[in-house]
């Protein structure tokens, strides 16, 4: 089974990367708008087939991902911008979304379905990434 966490930045890069070809293709032209409905709706199916969501979580889900999506997407642009292009620029972004999102879909989840969650590659994103903010997080505080 795919990386919950891998999938959901798989999504969101994409939705990202589309907006930034996009507005390369028009010549600095307005971007078009990612299609956000369709990457909700697809990752609102996968949640509820794999976590089994009632359809109170499925809309809770779904809120959650229609005002959040387009907010991480405007982070992504002002960070490419910028001039960042390095992955490894991304990665404290990718984190602290990730870590966000995990945090959403534990309210979300029942506590059953959080332990499955937790037990999948999702959990083990998760604990690679909490270390990771750690890490960042005893840097920054030496500085």
């Amino acid at each position: 089974m795919k990386s919950l966490v891998k999938y959901i930045s798989a999504v969101l890069l994409f939705a990202a990367a589309a907006t930034f070809t996009a507005g390369a293709q028009n010549n600095g032209q307005s971007q078009a708008e990612p299609d956000y409905e369709k990457q909700i709706k697809q990752q609102v199916d996968y949640f509820i087939e794999t976590y089994h969501l009632d359809d109170i979580q499925a809309f809770r889900l779904d809120t959650l991902l229609q005002h959040y999506l387009p907010i991480y997407n405007e982070e992504v642009d002002k960070l490419k911008a910028s001039g960042i292009s390095m992955m490894e620029s991304f990665q404290p972004m990718l984190d602290k979304w990730a870590d966000f999102f995990d945090r959403s879909y534990e309210k979300i989840f029942t506590p059953e379905q959080w332990k499955r969650y937790i037990k999948s590659a999702a959990g083990k994103e998760k604990k690679k990434r909490d270390i990771r903010m750690a890490e960042a997080a005893a840097g920054s505080s030496k500085k």
